[in-house]
């Protein structure tokens, strides 16, 4: 038997840990979400490794890529949307009335879900049209590849989608844990998918690990939800179906969707016009955004998702507008401070990077090169990949959904006429320049715009300093500059994996000595807040 003190210690400790799986604060969700994201991270480059080794930059890449992305596009569009919409709404009928916004939320579950459920019948009929209308070079058997993986991955579709406003109820009541540590067993499983039965099912093992990772990330969720601390999916009552909020919740959500798809949508058409270049052409791209996209997936979207609830409890609070100011500054600055660096490091250093995670097996040389072109030409956009959609959750929080919807409308069709252009003197890597450069500019429209909700006149105290850090962050990176461009000399003869490995790794190191000095030096916020939250962590561990 337990002493009784020792007892209640454990007792304290599961309830301490239990409560925290489930609830988090902002700064506990951006740290743990950044946690489990590099986790997801670290176990999504395996994947890519073994399908770089398994199919290489090929057709058949080409037309798996375009079939997963069929589904994905039509109802993928909606998860977003729903995840991002279903918060400001379910928490302001929260605040009225908790019973009858989980009475709304169920009947917005039952609807949509059925409306989803039919438009994936849609597409398992129209599959071959969708494919010749997304990929319009396809032909053969890429072709008939691309229409047979789209009929396979329309579970997929439904599930992804309908774990999308799962996920952001949880975040709603501040749990952003559990939805992300499934999604994680789910990635693994995918992995395991793809070392088993690639030798045996060829292309269609990564059909089978796709739709095993979309039912490990829904099927645990809908248990979860239905459970007795959420209590929602219990209300299914057709004959007193609140009609007025259910058609409300749609017309905020058809801007949501279109505005927050912007990212699929300029996959969407990187891809349609991709698939008119030579073969591998659409794989080079996707293999690219494992590369670039690692500073946003690991920093930029873990925060977005932090902050969201807390921008649209301050936003319906006037008295909080200019707190909501700062916050949103401090937080593009503390991005801009990670991910400035990020995207210089990896500009300098694509090609050896390129090669360290994918030249193998079936990825040749020449996939290395035309993939690191890519890798280049997306990280020249990359600080505004990142501060776009938390500019984007400013406008949801205040509930505005048309001005998102319009700039993002703008970006998609900019990013086409430029795809067009450039791609016929770059190729592949002139889609992701054009893509680089129309979210640019859409994250400055953005900017602009929301200076109305912040009023510098009515303001009594100084607005936090952003470009004033902005300018400082720039000053520290030029070492890290440097650094890569000499370390380059030294890493480019290097074909062997491991000294390949060390040399990456040793020049990255010394960049990123190099840029701590300096935002020492330069008193940079962004590293005081990691030195702040290190402090902590330390403090909390001597206190146990």
């Amino acid at each position: 038997m337990l002493p009784e003190n020792a007892q209640n210690t454990k007792t304290s400790s599961r309830s301490s840990l239990t409560t925290l799986l489930h609830k988090q604060s902002v700064a506990q969700a951006a740290v743990l979400i950044a946690v489990v994201t590099f986790l997801s991270k670290f176990v999504g480059f395996a994947r890519e490794v073994v399908i770089a080794r398994q199919f290489g930059a090929t057709g058949q890449t080409d037309a798996f890529l375009i079939g997963m992305m069929v589904p994905n596009l039509v109802l993928g569009l909606f998860a977003g949307g729903l995840g991002t919409l279903i918060v400001p709404w379910y928490l302001g009928h929260k605040k009225e009335d908790p019973e009858r916004a989980r009475l709304l939320v169920d009947q917005v579950a039952l609807v949509w879900g059925i409306v989803f459920a039919l438009v994936c019948v849609g597409v398992w009929v129209f599959a071959p049209q969708l494919v010749h209308i997304f990929a319009r070079g396809f032909e053969g058997a890429r072709y008939d590849l691309a229409v047979q993986v789209t009929r396979f991955l329309v579970p997929m579709g439904f599930m992804f989608v309908m774990t999308g406003l799962f996920t952001g109820l949880l975040q709603a009541e501040s749990s952003f844990l559990v939805a992300l540590l499934w999604t994680l067993v789910g990635n693994v499983a995918l992995v395991a998918c793809l070392l088993v039965f690639s030798s045996r099912m060829g292309i269609h093992a990564w059909t089978l690990g796709q739709t095993l990772w979309a039912i490990v990330g829904f099927v645990p969720l809908v248990i979860l939800l239905t459970s007795k601390r959420y209590g929602f999916l219990k209300r299914f009552d057709v004959r007193h179906m609140d009609w007025p909020a259910i058609l409300q919740f749609a017309a905020l959500l058809m801007p949501v969707v279109l505005a927050g798809g912007v990212g699929t949508l300029n996959v969407m058409v990187d891809r349609w016009v991709a698939s008119g270049l030579p073969e591998g052409a659409i794989a080079a791209l996707n293999f690219s955004g494992r590369v670039w996209t690692l500073p946003i997936t690991l920093l930029a979207t873990p925060i977005a998702t932090a902050v969201f609830p807390s921008f649209s409890s301050m936003a319906v609070d006037s008295s909080a507008l200019h707190a909501m100011d700062d916050k949103v500054r401090r937080t593009v600055a503390f991005l801009a401070y990670i991910v400035i660096p990020s995207s210089v490091g990896i500009i300098v250093l694509a090609t050896p990077i390129t090669r360290l995670l994918f030249q193998r097996g079936a990825f040749d040389a020449t996939a290395t090169v035309i993939t690191a072109s890519c890798v280049q030409m997306y990280a020249l956009g990359l600080v505004f990949q990142a501060v776009l959609p938390i500019l984007g959750k400013v406008f949801y929080a205040f509930k505005n959904t048309v001005t998102p919807l319009l700039i993002s409308l703008g970006i998609v069709g900019a990013n086409m006429a430029g795809n067009i252009i450039l791609s016929r003197y770059l190729g592949a890597a002139g889609i992701a320049l054009a893509t680089s450069i129309t979210v640019t500019l859409g994250t400055v429209i953005y900017a602009l715009l929301l200076r109305r909700y912040f009023r510098a006149e009515d303001r009594v105290t100084p607005t936090y300093p952003l470009w004033a850090q902005m300018l400082r962050t720039l000053l520290a990176t030029v070492p890290v500059g440097l650094i890569a461009w000499l370390g380059l000399g030294w890493i480019a003869p290097i074909t062997a994996f491991v000294p390949l490995v060390l040399r990456t790794m040793a020049v990255c190191g010394v960049a990123a000595l190099a840029y701590a000095v300096c935002s020492i030096a330069l008193r940079l916020d962004g590293w005081q807040t990691i030195a702040d939250r290190f402090k902590g962590l330390a403090h909390r561990l001597r206190g146990r």
